[in-house]
């Protein structure tokens, strides 16, 4: 949900963080090997990968710059590296090697500029690069990044590029079973701080991440922002990619993109954000505004979002997801919504000036289980923008909200919308699930409404979408996985939770199962009330065989 909150500054560094630039016990190494140097990609923003990817994604490294591993009190505090290393080539540089080891911070800054052609790639060698702070720590941050544009930060195994480490391919070759803790790059929070982010990145643009995993964030998992410029304008956060992430686990947001500060904003255009897992977050799983033209959001799983509703930081950040979108033509297609409590897609239209018309398309998505809304349309849209909803299909709308609202109603409908959306919307061949009315006004699938016109939509079964493997308990339901709370402050009075028999909550990162009901028992000290099960594997590809499968909706990685 938009909100205010100082916590959400990225901080660069913090003094109170950093012991000051000091070097690990190794020097740079910085060599020049025989090979090609264009770092370009050869990669697609597809939905569909091959069983195995192909080596040789960004070409052998030419130059390359190992940097020092971790201090003695394991940190990596280097917020200038091209000043750290004024004899490096910042222009030519093809690979930025951090090593592996155990991290409890890195500040990595003044990124270089780079030619679009001539990507600088970012990556572990040696083995896997984690970032943890140690139990109890103080610090205010794990990980930053910031400054330059045209790099990459990767923990793919790649041999023929040079990149990653054989022992962590993270999901290489559709291996989503065994992924966790085995990419490249693993940042654990151990949900330290309620301001930390797991990765924050900021003063950069036109940039990559890609194979890298983030868990137990204390707030967001990924922070990606620009901050306002000293005259008050904002630059522009364009050309990030964004894909075959692993974030779970986190007490907020998977992804949180963009600013909800308000006018001028920075401007997200060509945002490409495909192939990624956001799994079981305490808030939004994916939280992304100010977006702008050729943004394409496709072939992502949302799962398990808003597990703790009942407990958030405040009220209403509960959604599965959330998009904000300013100007140009945007899409959002072949995604898994699933799990909610309010909406599964809190979506505002809030144009800034000077921006063009909004072009909006969500097309041949799956939204599924939550206790309220299925998609809420706020903000401000007239004459000049449109918006598309063709092929979407939307079950499991079972109201459950006055849980903890209680003044909550059932809103009746699938997609409710502002007064202040007065742009033409067209509802074309969606299907729906339940009794509702798909957009109030409108008795059946077609008709026209004020400014809606609806032709094809059909009110009836919805076939549930099935996952390869969870992990899960067998017949566990989407809305049945809750975060562990002692009391559910959003409620009136902030009652104690009791848990049923059976019930499955997540604590630090772990599932538990409840023996028996009981009440204020934190799972880790009461192995008489609860059960620790194996945690979740999150092999989050589309059933192969099934329908949805066959359109082409969600993660299609699948190994022969």
């Amino acid at each position: 949900m938009i909100r205010s909150l100082c916590v959400l500054c990225l901080m660069v560094c913090l003094t109170s963080a950093c012991s000051g630039d000091s070097p690990g016990d190794e020097g740079p190494d910085l060599q020049a090997d025989a090979g090609p140097t264009d770092g370009g990609s050869t990669q697609g923003d597809g939905g569909v990968a091959g069983a195995c990817e192909p080596f040789g994604r960004f070409g052998a490294p030419g130059t390359t710059l190992t940097l020092p591993g971790p201090s003695a009190n394991g940190e990596m505090y280097i917020p200038d590296v091209q000043a750290r290393f004024p004899s490096t080539n910042w222009s030519t540089l093809d690979r930025l090697y951090i090593p592996a080891g155990n991290y409890t911070l890195i500040n990595l800054g003044n990124l270089p500029h780079r030619q679009a052609s001539r990507l600088l790639v970012i990556t572990n060698t040696g083995g896997q690069v984690v970032i943890r702070p140690n139990p109890g720590s103080s610090q205010g941050y794990i990980w930053a990044m910031s400054g330059g544009s045209n790099w990459v930060l990767t923990g793919r195994y790649d041999a023929d590029s040079g990149t990653g480490h054989a022992d962590f391919p993270g999901h290489r070759c559709g291996a989503y079973a065994t992924s966790r803790e085995r990419y490249g790059i693993l940042s654990d929070d151990l949900f330290l701080g309620d301001g930390h982010m797991g990765l924050g990145i900021g003063g950069a643009h036109s940039f990559e991440l890609e194979y890298l995993e983030i868990t137990r964030a204390g707030f967001a998992g990924l922070r990606i922002l620009r901050e306002k410029n000293s005259d008050g304008t904002v630059s522009p956060l364009n050309d990030i990619k964004l894909h075959d992430l692993y974030i779970h686990d986190t007490a907020s947001e998977a992804i949180y993109f963009g600013s909800t500060q308000g006018a001028p904003t920075p401007l997200g255009s060509n945002l490409k954000v495909y192939n990624n897992r956001l799994v079981r977050t305490g808030t939004e799983s994916l939280q992304i505004q100010n977006l702008g033209d050729g943004t394409e959001v496709h072939h992502n799983v949302f799962a398990y979002g808003a597990i703790d509703w009942r407990a958030a930081f405040a009220n209403y950040q509960d959604n599965n997801s959330q998009a904000q979108v300013r100007g140009g033509t945007i899409r959002f297609h072949h995604n898994v919504f699933v799990g909610g409590a309010g909406a599964l897609l809190n979506f505002f239209a809030q144009p800034e000036t000077g921006d063009v018309p909004l072009n909006v398309e969500f097309t041949d998505n799956y939204f599924a289980d939550t206790l309220s809304l299925g998609i809420w349309f706020g903000g401000t849209a007239g004459a000049g923008a449109r918006f598309n909803w063709e092929r979407n299909a939307f079950r499991g709308l079972d109201f459950g909200y006055q849980g903890v609202y209680p003044t909550a109603t059932d809103p009746g409908v699938v997609l409710s919308k502002a007064g202040t959306i007065t742009a033409p919307i067209t509802l074309k061949e969606n299907r729906w699930e339940g009794s509702r009315r798909f957009i109030s006004g409108l008795t059946g699938g077609s008709g026209t409404v004020g400014s809606v016109t609806a032709t094809g939509n059909v009110n009836g079964a919805v076939t549930a979408l099935t996952f390869v493997d969870t992990g899960l308990p067998a017949g566990t339901t989407t809305r049945q996985l809750e975060r562990w709370t002692d009391k559910a402050t959003l409620a009136p009075g902030s009652p104690e939770m009791t848990y049923a028999a059976g019930a499955l909550v997540m604590h630090d990162g772990q599932l538990y199962r409840a023996r028996v009901q009981n009440t204020n028992k934190p799972p880790p000290a009461n192995s008489a009330q609860w059960e620790h099960l194996p945690v979740p594997v999150d092999d989050l590809r589309t059933a192969p065989g099934t329908e949805w499968a066959q359109r082409g909706v969600g993660l299609l990685d699948v190994a022969p």
